[in-house]
Parts: structure tokens; sequence; C-alpha cells
């Protein structure tokens, strides 16, 4: 199957039905509000996306196979390309001008088909909808085509992109017609863009005050250093540890309980942030003084392996050896003595695979650095990065 050729009905409803009995064993899902029920396709959904499963999620509830835009790693492996063939998912570079991907897109529009996309880009790490990839506004002006708003809450809680076990607990979605085929069409991508994020907004925690859903697990802090790296109460980078569901700095001993409900417990010290979401606000906050400090960057230096691929090519191994920080960029210094440079001013649609992977391009090849300890921020290294070059 392809784009132009959707899969069958019987193929379809016989998925569907696989995938709606999985699922509902690891959470129960429920639809607030469709607005797809009668809505005749070409049209597009724009979802938040905070879990794996986004695209499945709302695929429940549209009679039609969505054709989703999907990050162009995932086609390097070649069992899943030959899936994300057969549903007619369209390949995108990430943070990054995509010609082709446009190309596909209207040809989605022209074969009638219904176009899912996530204009984060990325999964969010705290429940919170993350700045819209500008380029969406644009694409959504050229379409002219009917916008579904899919809002997915309770997802986060279901299993946070820092996890590794899901949670049981509800997960409601809602899929609402927002705009009109011709209602956007005069409007400034500047607009749009302004109306997309406000449409898409979400934040899971405000959602869970209201709805006080416990979300039932095994090891529910289990990989929170993945995303949280600096300690509220003796500001130490890099030394906070999960076990079970306690997450306590070895520096200061500062301890709280991840519970069911998303929230933090005290257990050592006064409790001084309550949510994931308030952490990493304080967090990046204290990053950007740090990063402004000189020679800071000694403190940032992990064991990884590097790939790189071109074209639709998978991923080979090109070194191991440590990541360190230099001036104006990064570098692996590999095993064998080599030296492998990356200076920022090269680097191109940087971003986190999966949630310990780093990636980006420089010109048309694509690398990723993978850190051996799954413990790692691969997050740290984004914002440090991101910072630095906000700053100079």
């Amino acid at each position: 199957m392809s784009i132009e050729q959707k899969p069958g009905k019987a193929m379809m409803k016989f998925l569907i039905t696989m995938i709606r009995t999985y699922l509902n064993r690891r959470s129960k899902i429920i639809i607030e509000h469709n607005d797809t029920v009668d809505l005749k396709p070409p049209y597009i959904i724009l979802a938040n996306h905070v879990t794996n499963w986004d695209p499945l999620y709302i695929n429940l509830f549209v009679k039609e196979p969505i054709s989703f835009v999907a990050g162009d790693s995932l086609f390097r492996n070649p069992l899943l390309k030959r899936l994300l063939d057969y549903t007619g998912a369209i390949p995108k570079t990430k943070f990054k001008s995509d010609t082709r991907t446009i190309r596909s897109v209207l040809k989605a529009k022209k074969h009638h088909r219904v176009i899912g996309l996530f204009p984060e880009g990325n999964r969010n790490w705290d429940g919170n909808t993350e700045p819209l990839t500008y380029g969406t506004a644009k694409l959504i002006k050229m379409l002219d085509i009917p916008v579904v708003i899919a809002t997915i809450s309770g997802g986060h809680l279901s299993h946070p992109r820092w996890a590794v076990n899901p949670r049981k607990g509800l997960i409601s979605i809602s899929l609402q017609k927002k705009w009109a085929k011709g209602e956007l069409s005069k409007e400034s991508a500047e607009t749009i863009h302004k109306l997309l994020t406000e449409a898409l907004a979400h934040d899971e925690m405000n959602w869970q005050k209201k709805a006080q859903v416990p979300y039932y697990g095994k090891n529910l802090a289990h990989y929170l250093e993945r995303f949280l790296f600096i300690c509220p109460h003796c500001q130490e980078l890099g030394q906070l540890r999960s076990d079970d569901n306690l997450f306590r700095c070895k520096n200061c001993d500062y301890t709280v309980r991840y519970t069911p409900y998303g929230v933090f417990e005290e257990v050592m010290h006064p409790l001084s942030i309550t949510t994931t979401h308030e952490w990493n606000l304080w967090q990046l906050g204290v990053l950007e003084g740090i990063v402004k400090e000189p020679n800071w960057g000694k403190a940032l230096k992990d064991h990884v392996k590097l790939f790189s691929a071109e074209a639709e090519q998978p991923f080979t191994l090109v070194a191991q050896g440590y990541l360190v920080w230099r001036n104006h960029g990064i570098a692996l210094e590999s095993d064998d003595g080599q030296i492998y440079p990356f200076l920022f001013n090269e680097l191109e649609g940087i971003n986190i695979h999966l949630h310990h992977h780093l990636e980006f391009y420089i010109k048309e090849k694509q690398y990723q650095i993978e850190f051996y300890q799954p413990r790692t921020s691969a997050y740290k290294w984004l914002q440090a990065i991101k910072l630095f070059e906000k700053l100079n």
C-alpha cells in the first residue's frame, strides 16, 4: 500500500480491532468529542504529541486510515519501513525544511487521504505542548482543507517520555473540527501559527487537577533522570538518581516520591516543586546561568556510540568513545584516538530520537549519538546546546 492506495476496509477493521484490544489492556481509552464521524477526506488532523502510541489512539476513532507524517529515522528500520509504507505514512526530517514531505502531503490531499501531523515535531517530556514548528502554519495555508484538532489527555501520565514502564489509567481523546476549507486561506502564516498554538495548547497537570485520575504501574520514577538533571535543593548537575518510585540526589540526599497522580511527595528535605513541568522550567533557568560560566562544559562527558546515515539507508556505526563539550561545538573522542568534531553552526534539525538518542544533520548526512547508559540525559545535552546558541 502507499499514499495513493489505502489499506482495504476489511484489513483496516481487523487491524483496528487488534490494536484496540491491546491498548485497552494498557489503558481505559475514551472519546469525548468526535467531529470526524461524518467528515469526508481530504482533511488534516493536528495533535499534541505525548506517546509513541498517539497515532493509534487517534486512528481508533477515525474510520479512514490516517496518513501520518513520521520522523525519517523510523524509516531506516527495514521492517518498520514496510509497516509505515503500508499505512501511507509520510517521512519527514525533524526540525529541518523538507520539500519531499510537502510533495507527499500534497499527494495525500490529491488522493483524498486523512493526513495526520504532530506540529511539536517530537513527543513532549512533561505533558505540556511545546512550541509548534512554524512550517505547519504554512502547510495548513497551502493545503486549504478542513483542520481537526486532536487533544490527547492522560497520555503523558500513562507513559511519560522519560519512563520505561507504562501505567494503567484513563486516556481521553477529543477530535474537534476547528476550521473548514477556506477559513484560513486568507490568513497570514503568522496568524495561522498563533491560532494553531492556541488550539493545540494542553497542560496535562492542569487537566489532572480536575480529573484526579491515578495511573498505577511499576517503578513510577524509573529513569526520571533522563529528563530532570538538576537538584532543586543543592543545584548540583547530574547527581539525581531514580529507584522504584523515589527520586534522590546523591549529593545532598534530597528525595521525593513520584505518585500515581503524577505529582511529587516529600521524603527527605522540604518539598519545593510538585510537578515535572515546574521542575523543568526551574532547571532550564538554572542551566542558562550555568552555561554562561567559563569552562562549565567540563561537567559534560558521557560514553556514547556515533552512527551516521545518508539518503534512506540504515544507520551504520562510525565510532564509540566519549561525547564532550567544546567551544562552539561538541565532539566525539573515540576509543581509538580519533576526534569527530561537530560545530553548532553546522548542526541542523537537532532533536532527541526516542529518549536517549541525540540526532542532527550536517548537510545531507544524518548523525545519531546513542548514550551507553540509558539513564543519561540526552535532554540535558539538547537544552545546553540550545541555550548556548541562544546566548551566542
